[in-house]
């Protein structure tokens, strides 16, 4: 099991790293949020599935290099709105990424890009969100909906630029 924690934690890594410098997402090249959601139409070839529900909220952030240690960094700064909505209750609609190997999770991320495609980009740590949940969740490769307390970072040192904690599940009717 630590094994699988440690594999875990590398993947993260290199997906971060993979990620790359600059821009704070691979994947925000629509800013308008209906073009988003045409975008992630599945009846369109070749779209990649796409949460929408607060992500548009959150997208107003751009990355600058920091020396941090003696290293050159990365580091998020977040819009005035963005900013704004540190430490406030948050709902956001997005896919499951585990962090280790069990059927349920209080830690895990969440993405606003599907899963599925292994030959698409991984996401960039604006498309990315470290979720503390409260009750173990399902993991699952449908979209999921969470509420819970937005907390931004923006130096992290693994490159999570937001956080969500006593998060829950919110049924889909």
């Amino acid at each position: 099991m630590a094994g699988c924690k440690r594999w875990a934690g590398l993947a993260l890594g290199g997906l971060l790293m993979l990620a790359g410098a600059g821009t704070a997402s691979a994947f925000k090249e629509v800013k308008d949020p209906n073009l988003a959601a045409k975008a992630s139409d599945a009846n369109q070839p070749g779209a990649i599935p796409r949460a929408t529900l607060g992500w548009d909220r959150i997208a107003n952030v751009r990355e600058v290099d920091k020396i941090i240690k003696q290293v050159s960094r990365p580091v998020a700064l977040f819009g005035k709105e963005v900013a704004a909505l540190d430490g406030k209750p948050f709902t956001v609609a997005g896919f499951f990424l585990p962090l280790d190997t069990s059927d349920k999770s209080r830690k895990f991320l969440l993405s606003s890009l599907a899963p599925s495609c292994p030959f698409c980009p991984p996401p960039g740590p604006a498309d990315l969100i470290q979720v503390d949940a409260t009750d173990p969740v399902t993991a699952t490769l449908e979209q999921i909906k969470l509420e819970g307390t937005l907390r931004l970072s923006a130096e992290d040192e693994n490159g999570i630029y937001y956080h969500l904690e006593n998060a829950r599940v919110v049924p889909t009717s």
